[in-house]
Formats: structure tokens, C-alpha cells, sequence
């Protein structure tokens, strides 16, 4: 619906008109489905009785686009999966579904009081420009057309375009209670239909519930993978190099037992390499599980770091004005370096912008670049251990990405603010 609230108000006939035309529909699957509960307790009944549940929810969802424009909200389809299975299990499957009777509720309300709703709303709408245009079409138009009865009122025939005029008052009455309440009386309507054909609080706890299952898991899934590299970095990294130190450390240490000092203080400097070497591991490693740039420069900071270190130019934007919790921190940081890393390898670009911000309680990251587009979330990719990465903190991935470009990802992550002048150890905070 068009937000200036004269073109809005100016737009609603024609959406009563599509939603006059529904309720019609709306009566023809009422008699169906009741036709329908006669004939299933024969086979025959069985397939129809599918056919009419999905014409109700094909009705029903058109009815919550519609509704859902008017308002300018979303109404979610709250039904399940259907699963694969005999017609007669898929019938039974419909008939237990609660968003199926409230489908039907929904069904035998806009057969009825929708129809009247909708009828009075367009019905005051014409009364009003029908009779304020009537004067003026009856001596042009149709001045030689007999006078309508709708003029005949019973107790006086409006019969001459003089005396039409002196309806005129009754149609800027018709229409000023049109103006005035008309919008009021279809948005009340229209929210009735949201409470039933919106999913419940309970299936909206029961997503939920499931959706947070699944981050769960994702998130034990991919801590146990991060364990498992650091495991194996250090298995065949770090340890690796200690060990050989302490052989070539070893052997050092006969060198000077046989009086051979120079080939000794060879090994010694080949140790003190080695030593270094396992120090840059461990480093990266660490740098992997938190990186020391977090902590000493901030999220934005770490991102401009990371934008220099960038092989493509990278520009960072920065609007927060808080700090965030360093767990979040952590999340948003490898995320975006996830998402730098895959316009490298895949985006063809020139630039890339980054763009921190909030938007209310939500901390909201835009990664735009000008490469050649068409990304996609696919499973097991780099933007989908993104989505998985951020789904841990109740987080959202989204990607616009029209075939050549631009690219935009925006990552969006629910945040408490953390005061930049604090602690951001709590126990740093008692002590201080």
C-alpha cells in the first residue's frame, strides 16, 4: 500500500474490490468443503477432499499477501511439511493440521461477514460519487435518459436532474464517512483476518524452538571441527618443531661433549630458527581462536587492519558508537573476514566497502563490492558456514547478488551495548 496516507486512502476500493471478488471465492470453497464432508466417508471423497484443502490454502495465502500489503506487515504460512505419502495418509495429514481449520475459520467468516464488510465499504463509496456525479451526468451525458430508480426513494422521486441535486448533500455525507472511517473499518477487518491466518504463539515458539535446535547443533558442530584443526595444527605443527628442537638440541649438546664447538653453535642457531618458527605458529594459531587485534583495537579497528592486509582495496565504514561483547566480536569479525575471502576467490572485484552500523538493537554489517555477482548461499560453502557462524548468536545472512553485479551481504546480529569506556571483563570491572 502506498504510504501517503491520500493515495493510500484513494487505492482501498480497488483492493475492496479484489477482496469483494475473494469473498465470492471464498463462498464457492465453503459449499465445496461442505460438500466435501458429505462425500468423505466414501473412497471418492478422499482426493476431493485434498483438492479442496489446498484451493482453501491456495485462497488463504493469497489472502495473506493481500492482507499483509494492506497493513504493510508479513503474515507467515504456519503450515508444516507435507509429507510424502498415499492420498488417504495426506487427507488425514490435512485434517489434523491446526492451520487447516483455521483456514476454514477464516473461509466461513470472509464468506459472510467479509462479504457485508466489503459490500457496505464499496456500497457507501459508490452511493457517494454516484449521486454527486448525477446532476452533472444527467444534463450532459444522459439528458435525454429516463431518471434511474435508485432515485425513487418512496416517499419522493428525485425525477428531475433539478431536484438530484438535492442528493448531492447525502453523497458528501456518504463520502465524508467514507474518507473518515472507511480505512478504519477495513483495517479492523483485515487484522481479524491476521489472528487467524497467522501462525500461533505456540507455532511461533515451536519454530522457534527447532530453529535454536539447529543452531545448537551447528554450533557444537563446528566448535568440535575448530577443535579438531587446533588439534591437529598443533599435532603437526608446533609440536612437530618442539620436537625437532629437542633433537637438534640433543645432538648440540654431544657436539660439545666431543669438543666440536662450531658445528655445535651451528645446531644452536638452527634451534634458536626452529624456536622462532614454533612461535609464529602458535601465534597464527591464537590469532585463529581470538585474534590480539580484537582486543587491542576494537571490532572496527580489527576490520581496518584486515582491510589493509586485503588484496582488493577495502574502505570501512564506521558508525557504531559502542562496543560490542568480545563473543560477538569474534562472531562478526571471522564472519566478514569469511565473506572478504570469498569476494577474493570468487566476486571478480575492483573494490569492496564495508559498512558497520545498528539499526535499533541489532548490530548490522553491509559488504558491498563491484565484482561480477551471482553468489548464492549454497550448502557447505563459505557464505553458508557464514549463515551457520552467525546463527549462533540469533543472527541472519542475506545476499542480493543479480548476475554482474554488484554484490551486497548484509549481516545482521542482535547486540547488547557494551559502554567503550568499561570493562569488558566483569571482573576487570570489580577490581577497577
Amino acid at each position: 500500500m502506498p504510504a501517503n496516507p491520500i493515495t493510500r486512502r484513494l487505492a482501498l476500493p480497488g483492493w475492496s474490490v479484489l477482496r469483494f471478488g475473494l469473498t465470492l471465492v471464498a463462498g464457492a470453497l465453503l459449499v465445496a468443503a461442505i460438500i466435501t464432508g458429505a462425500l468423505v466417508v466414501f473412497w471418492i471423497g478422499i482426493p476431493v477432499a485434498v483438492a479442496v484443502f489446498l484451493a482453501i490454502r491456495l485462497w488463504a495465502n493469497s489472502q495473506r499477501r493481500i492482507i499483509g500489503e494492506q497493513l504493510g506487515v508479513q503474515i507467515p504460512a504456519p503450515y508444516r511439511v507435507r509429507p510424502k505419502a498415499r492420498l488417504d495418509q495426506q487427507a488425514l495429514w490435512l485434517v489434523r493440521e491446526a492451520a487447516t481449520w483455521r483456514d476454514v475459520a477464516w473461509l466461513s467468516i470472509d464468506a459472510t461477514l467479509g462479504f457485508l464488510v466489503n459490500l457496505l465499504y464499496l456500497g457507501v463509496f459508490g452511493i457517494a460519487v454516484y449521486y454527486l456525479v448525477q446532476p452533472l451526468l444527467l444534463v450532459t451525458i444522459f439528458e435525454s435518459a429516463p431518471i434511474p430508480v435508485v432515485n425513487d426513494f418512496g416517499f419522493y422521486d428525485f425525477d428531475t436532474p433539478a431536484k438530484t441535486l438535492m442528493l448531492v448533500p447525502l453523497a458528501i455525507a456518504c463520502g465524508a464517512a467514507w474518507w473518515r472511517w472507511g480505512e478504519l473499518f477495513l483495517r479492523w477487518y483485515s487484522h481479524l483476518g491476521v489472528l487467524l491466518l497467522g501462525p500461533t504463539s505456540k507455532a511461533l515458539l515451536t519454530a522457534r524452538v527447532t530453529e535454536l535446535r539447529q543452531s545448537r547443533d551447528q554450533t557444537a558442530d563446528h566448535a568440535a571441527a575448530e577443535l579438531r584443526r587446533i588439534e591437529r595444527d598443533l599435532h603437526d605443527g608446533a609440536q612437530a618443531r618442539i620436537a625437532a628442537l629437542s633433537l637438534t638440541l640433543g645432538m648440540a649438546e654431544e657436539l660439545l661433549h666431543h669438543d666440536k664447538p662450531e658445528q655445535a653453535a651451528s645446531l644452536v642457531g638452527e634451534a634458536r630458527q626452529a624456536c622462532s618458527d614454533a612461535l609464529e605458529e602458535i601465534r597464527q594459531l591464537v590469532r585463529g581462536i581470538h585474534p590480539p587485534v580484537l582486543a587491542d583495537r576494537g571490532f572496527t579497528g580489527a576490520l581496518q587492519a584486515m582491510a589493509l592486509d586485503h588484496p582488493l582495496p577495502v574502505s570501512v565504514v564506521d558508525r557504531l558508537v559502542d562496543k560490542l561483547p568480545q563473543p560477538l566480536e569474534a562472531a562478526a569479525y571471522f564472519a566478514t573476514n569469511e565473506v572478504l575471502t570469498n569476494i577474493t576467490k570468487h566476486a571478480e572485484a575492483r573494490q569492496v566497502q564495508v559498512i558497520v552500523g545498528r539499526a535499533g538493537d541489532r548490530v548490522v554489517i553491509e559488504v558491498r563490492d563491484d565484482g561480477r555477482g551471482g553468489a548464492v548461499i549454497a550448502p557447505g560453502g563459505g557464505l553458508d558456514g557464514v549463515r551457520n557462524r552467525l546463527a549462533a548468536f540469533d543472527g541472519t545472512l542475506d545476499v542480493e547478488s543479480p548476475e554482474g553485479g554488484p554484490t551486497l551481504v548484509t549481516m545482521t546480529i542482535p547486540a547488547a551495548t557494551v559502554d567503550r569506556g568499561g570493562a569488558d571483563n566483569p571482573a576487570e570491572a570489580a577490581a577497577g
